[in-house]
């Protein structure tokens, strides 16, 4: 068979090659083990968990730990309806085992990008081969948002890979003549996707439909499923979901039903928490943060004849997941970056394609694509090296910064050494060597080296630069609730945060009112409470109407602290009294 330029394909060329231990697919598959280990792994717990999404989830999870209630997920201890708790179950398990810390979050991702990389190259190796699968991995590995996000405690990993799946078996099902195992892959998609709905929601569902329903449009409505198989695969979806869904539903009635569909409307129409954005916000997203594998996929969208069955198929259901899952979240008024990471398996396969025909030789470099990289590496090699240089002399930039909070942020005395421009120009310099390779036309080694510098660029970045970044954001707050969480007391954000909760250990039995905001300001409390504010709710928290004592004003923060209000003489003869009882005693 024949591409469209007339020359044999070698993904499809029928030359056995010598097995060797280096070619065994058991050998890529520890290797890929390996070095998934050596990058998603090792610093997991350096920096803090950042907020919203990273101490959301962490919080959730920490929670059912302590209340031991697995089947409802709570944030600040009040039932939480916007996400179902498969992810929960797995970071709560981390956290039993490695106790509750950043390391234990963000474990649980490291390892689903350890699965991820064997996962894409597993099924690369079957459609085409063993090359072809670990480019695909490569590109994932070495491309910057999946990196960074394999490094993260955030849902989406997870369900990415659950959706990839089962779109994975449903297609399989097309390219497969024996019956029992199109019936086995039809059962194993609907678990897939029914392991989706629980890890993020009924939005899985529409994302996998209307995926399904555009190939087979594309294939010309030829028959999908059989009806058994069809039955087969949408009773493992029912089942699997209903291992939440269907007792939450018994126990509680439809209430988190009604509630998780008015918060996805929502998203819909409105730019939720702060988070509008223009159409075309996933689009720059995609191309400039899945460098260098967005660059690569662009020139394989078009069309091309030389495949065999399995391999159109999968082509066809790479490009319509990518246009489904681009158009869905760019419709949708609440955007943010993870909400299109699910293009990030389709941008690393169509990168793949193009890395594999460059290697082979069917395609060659062309001067855009070149231009492209060079531009583009030039600019980010000089921001990364430079950034460390200019917080170095962070008072020459802060006038001009017109945001108070953001310029008091940066007063905090953060030691940088200069030194860190070394991650910047250590990235120029690998991808320098990387275009040199290139116009030698070898091919191979260039793009081994450029992807290695990306990786590289990414762990080191995270490790020395982002503690620093962390500091400015956070680092106040947060040693603040640390330092109060093993007290008798409450401590509070006054901005929308959950690092009070998580890094203050709040606990289940504190009292039933305390996640009430205002009851806390206001209300008559047990025992003292801390606040933390940003300088520009100092005018309002600070005025006397709330009667709160000032403890410090540093680097945008603002500390306060309220005590209860002192008992009567009758009410501390009273609480003696409860306090001596002996089933409170022995308690």
């Amino acid at each position: 068979m024949t591409d469209a330029g007339g020359t044999q394909s070698p993904f499809l060329s029928a030359k056995r090659q010598p097995v060797s231990f280096f070619t065994r697919p058991s050998t890529h598959c520890l290797m890929l083990i390996l070095i998934g280990s050596l990058l998603f792994i090792p610093f997991l717990g350096r920096i803090h968990l950042f907020d919203w999404d990273e101490l959301n989830f962490a919080e959730a999870s920490r929670e059912m730990l302590e209340t031991r209630n697995f089947m409802r997920v709570t944030v600040n201890y009040q039932p939480f309806w916007e996400k179902p708790p498969l992810f929960f179950w797995l970071q709560a398990c981390s956290m039993k085992l490695f106790g509750v810390n950043e390391f234990s979050a963000r474990l649980v991702n490291a390892v689903v990008g350890i699965i991820t990389l064997l996962v894409v190259y597993g099924i690369g190796r079957r459609c085409f081969d063993p090359l072809f699968g670990l480019l695909w991995a490569l590109a994932f590995a070495g491309s910057f948002l999946p990196h960074a996000f394999f490094k993260s405690g955030i849902i989406d990993p997870v369900f990415n890979l659950f959706i990839f799946c089962g779109l994975a078996c449903a297609a399989s099902v097309l390219t497969s003549g024996d019956r029992l195992k199109r019936r086995r892959k039809a059962l194993l998609a609907g678990m897939f996707i029914g392991l989706a709905i629980l890890t993020k929601g009924p939005v899985a569902l529409i994302v996998v439909a209307v995926t399904l329903f555009i190939c087979w449009a594309m294939a010309r409505f030829k028959p999908f499923f059989s009806l058994k198989e069809m039955l087969l695969f949408t009773a493992a979806i029912v089942f699997v979901s209903a291992l939440f869904y269907g007792i939450e539903t018994a126990l509680h009635g439809t209430w988190f039903i009604m509630e998780f569909i008015r918060y996805q409307i929502r998203l819909f129409r409105t730019g939720d928490a702060g988070h509008g954005r223009p159409f075309y916000f996933h689009f720059l997203i995609l191309l400039f943060g899945c460098f260098p594998s967005s660059f690569f996929a662009v020139r394989s969208f078009r069309r091309e004849a030389g495949y065999g069955e399995a391999q159109q198929t999968l082509n066809r259901l790479m490009a319509v997941l990518f246009w489904v899952v681009l158009v869905l979240f760019s419709i949708v008024k609440t955007k943010t970056v993870l909400y299109s990471s699910l293009c990030w398996f389709p941008i690393a396969y169509l990168a793949a394609l193009h890395v594999r025909k460059l290697i082979s030789g069917e395609v060659r470099w062309s001067r855009t694509l070149f231009v492209s990289f060079v531009v583009f590496t030039v600019l980010v090699g000089i921001a990364v090296a430079a950034f460390p240089l200019v917080m170095k002399r962070k008072e020459l930039i802060m006038p001009l910064i017109r945001d108070r909070f953001a310029v008091a942020c940066m007063r905090r005395p953060v030691p940088w050494s200069g030194a860190e421009c070394l991650i910047g120009l250590g990235f120029l310099s690998l991808c320098t060597a990387a275009f040199v390779l290139i116009a030698r036309r070898r091919i191979a080694a260039a793009l081994a080296v450029l992807f290695i510098a990306c990786a590289v660029c990414v762990q080191l970045t995270l490790i020395i630069i982002g503690p620093k970044i962390e500091a400015y954001t956070q680092g106040g707050p947060v040693a603040f609730y640390k330092k109060h969480s093993g007290e008798d007391e409450y401590v509070r954000s006054l901005f929308k945060s959950y690092a009070d909760l998580f890094y203050g250990k709040k606990r289940p039995d504190d009292h039933p009112l305390s996640y009430d905001l205002e009851w806390l300001l206001r209300g008559k409390i047990d025992k003292p409470v801390y606040f933390v504010g940003r300088i520009r709710q100092d005018a309002k928290y600070g005025s006397p109407d709330y009667g709160l004592t000032r403890l410090a004003k540093e680097y945008g923060f603002v500390y306060y602290r309220r005590e209860p209000e002192p008992l009567s003489a009758y009410a501390c003869r009273r609480n003696r009294r409860w306090l001596m009882r002996p089933a409170f005693c022995s308690r």
